[in-house]
């Protein structure tokens, strides 16, 4: 398959994760009001489950595989990032790279939250006055 077959794979899978995500946010928004980020939590969590099982079922094809373009990179990857990041924290400690594992956690969670923090910053000094 051509890089061109693969990307428009990928942007489908895409389209298809962000509308889920919406579809999963707006459901759980609605279900718990009081807890707003608990639809975050969900696709995070179904998003994590998803890839385990994606890549035990895709794990004795090709790396190029359409399905996994599709499927892992595309829909997935759309739905949360937070599944890769999952995803590769736990391969990280399996291949015995523990430090590694546990110095990514921190990594995405301190230096996420600071930019959080630096790009809120830097929207209010952008924002216009009114």
């Amino acid at each position: 398959m051509t890089l061109l077959g693969e990307s428009l794979l990928v942007a489908a899978g895409g389209a298809a994760g962000a509308v889920l995500r919406f579809l999963l946010n707006s459901w759980a928004v609605r279900a718990v009001p009081t807890y707003p980020a608990g639809g975050t939590l969900l696709v995070n969590v179904l998003g994590c489950f998803a890839i385990g099982v994606a890549v035990v079922l895709l794990e004795d094809r090709d790396r190029r595989d359409p399905w996994r373009a599709a499927g892992v990179i595309g829909l997935l990857g759309s739905l949360t990032t937070f599944s890769t990041f999952g995803y590769q924290t736990v391969e990280l400690a399996n291949e015995g790279f523990t430090r590694a594992a546990v110095l990514n956690v921190a990594a995405n969670l301190l230096v996420g939250f600071a930019a959080v923090v630096a790009g809120l910053w830097v929207g209010r000094l952008l924002k216009p006055v009114a």
